[in-house]
């Protein structure tokens, strides 16, 4: 279910991931078709089912670790592929809607409300070092 937060997160906040978040819905669906969480999600609206999510994502215990794993893999591509500038707006907004229990200090996660403070003074290098220290920091660990 952790990858299917993460989807639901990126789309929140303006990527256009809606078809992975398919993917893997239909995946968590098939896997398990007595999930009626899963049935419910299957017969709603992107809009509906992504507030769906997000709820869930607040009233269920998550494992960091994945969650965290599979966060990253998912930014990677978007960090190497856009404007820093815009990638650290896009990560604090990321970071105002990650679940309470994983937002306020943990990292790798914290760094998306702070990393961007070294663009006001013109240090992209710092930026990117702190942005690629998180995007990092699961890369050895196995899922």
């Amino acid at each position: 279910m952790e990858r299917l937060f993460v989807y639901a997160i990126l789309y929140s906040v303006g990527y256009d991931v809606w078809e992975k978040y398919e993917v893997e819905l239909d995946r968590l669906f098939l896997n398990d078709i007595e999930n009626d969480e899963y049935l419910t999600l299957e017969g709603m609206s992107p809009k509906e089912a992504i507030l769906h999510t997000l709820s869930l994502m607040r009233m269920q215990p998550i494992n960091h670790d994945i969650f965290g794993k599979e966060l990253m893999i998912a930014i990677k591509p978007i960090y190497e592929s856009c404007d820093i500038r815009d990638f650290a707006n896009q990560m604090y907004k990321l970071w105002q809607r990650l679940p309470k229990v994983i937002e306020y200090g943990e990292e790798p996660f914290f760094v998306f409300c702070y990393a961007d403070d070294c663009l006001s003074y013109g240090d992209e290098k710092q930026c990117r070092d702190l942005y690629e220290s998180a995007l990092t920091y699961y890369d050895d660990m196995i899922l």
